[in-house]
């Protein structure tokens, strides 16, 4: 589901504008905040929907009784404002799969809490971190809302490319899933997060993936098997920019293939972190990322082709016992990577004939 993202109509050759949004820790007044990104150009904003340090007791008997509103009030916006222009995020401090298991029941029942209020909201989107290998009461209690009610959120799994060096809050919990770390060790490792917590939802296709970007990037080969998969957002934080001669943000040229390939995906962008170039102002980050939008290498004839079909199975066809349509040929036509290797071949048989003073003598 796109959050206040913009289209081209089919045959069009305009370039769409690139979906961005503004991801903040804290919003002390939803609507002003709003306001000021909206101001800056970003199209939603990524927000808590309760606040950070209003941590729930739901067992110890003073604690849970505690009066007071749960959370900040649904009037502040409109439906179509939260509907369109707001992302929920997860209160940091939940961990629905600790060994503790005081701090596994109270995020259990506080993350169900959140879920529900930003399904009242119709949050178009609500951001879930995914911090470790192993959590199956996460997909647990996500399915169970998912499966519940009649919402029609997404949740976008937030994964960074790359582990960090160290995840650890005790040695108790790293101990765990130590063996499971082990089989995914390396630049995959995130990938298998992801694909464990999908496999745990049985591929909901309301679970997708929000791929953090980080300063260092993997192989060509990890982020071709990333880019396989459901991404709706890629995070951007600020500290992975440079600073161009002007003093402009701008990112390396990696960096900035990967951009290329993202927005060829159309995924909605969303930019964390704080200022790192206080000459200029915010909102340049985001006119960076048109800028790319914009320079961005064309389409090749087979990708204009095949857009839209990219993630579908065709039927197998069998030209020599069905009698197919001249159009079908045309498609077959089309498929530049078996074109691409009958001309290599052909082109090795060429090399490899027999000479000319050989042709009567050499069969």
């Amino acid at each position: 589901m796109a959050v206040a993202a913009s289209a081209v109509g089919p045959g069009a050759t305009a370039v769409a504008r690139v979906s961005c949004g503004r991801d903040l820790s804290c919003v002390p007044e939803v609507a002003g905040t709003l306001g000021a990104v909206a101001r800056q150009g970003f199209d939603f904003l990524c927000m808590p929907i309760f606040h950070p340090r209003y941590k729930r007791e739901f067992f110890q008997e003073r604690a849970k009784n505690r009066p007071g509103p749960q959370t900040r009030s649904d009037l502040l916006l409109s439906g179509r404002d939260w509907n369109t222009l707001i992302v929920g995020k997860l209160s940091p401090w939940i961990r629905a799969d600790s060994n503790v298991e005081k701090v596994l029941r109270n995020s259990e029942v506080a993350m169900l809490q959140e879920l529900n209020f930003g399904a009242y909201l119709g949050l178009p989107a609500f951001l879930i971190p995914l911090k470790q290998a192993d959590n199956p009461n996460l997909a647990r209690v996500l399915c169970n809302h998912i499966n519940t009610g009649h919402h029609t959120s997404m949740f976008w799994m937030r994964v960074p490319l790359l582990a960090p060096e160290d995840l650890r809050d005790d040695v108790i919990e790293n101990e765990a899933v130590q063996e499971l770390e082990e089989e995914c060790a390396g630049e995959e490792k995130t990938w298998h997060w992801w694909h464990n917590f999908r496999t745990l939802c049985d591929y909901n296709k309301r679970v997708a993936v929000a791929l953090e970007v980080g300063p260092d990037l993997p192989s060509n080969h990890v982020i071709d098997r990333w880019l396989g998969e459901p991404i709706k957002a890629a995070i951007l934080p600020t500290n992975i920019f440079l600073t161009n001669k002007k003093g402009f943000p701008v990112l390396s040229k990696m960096h900035q293939r990967l951009v290329f390939r993202l927005l060829k995906l159309e995924v909605q962008f969303i930019i964390t972190g704080a200022h790192h170039h206080p000459e200029k102002e915010f909102c340049s980050y985001l006119q960076y990322l048109e800028y790319l939008s914009q320079n961005r290498p064309p389409p090749s004839a087979y990708e204009l082709f095949a857009k839209g079909y990219e993630d579908y199975l065709q039927s197998p066809l069998q030209p020599l016992m069905d009698n197919l349509e001249s159009q079908t040929y045309e498609v077959f036509e089309k498929d530049p990577i078996k074109y691409s290797q009958y001309q290599q071949a052909i082109y090795k048989c060429l090399l490899d004939r027999v000479p000319d003073e050989e042709k009567e003598t050499n069969v």
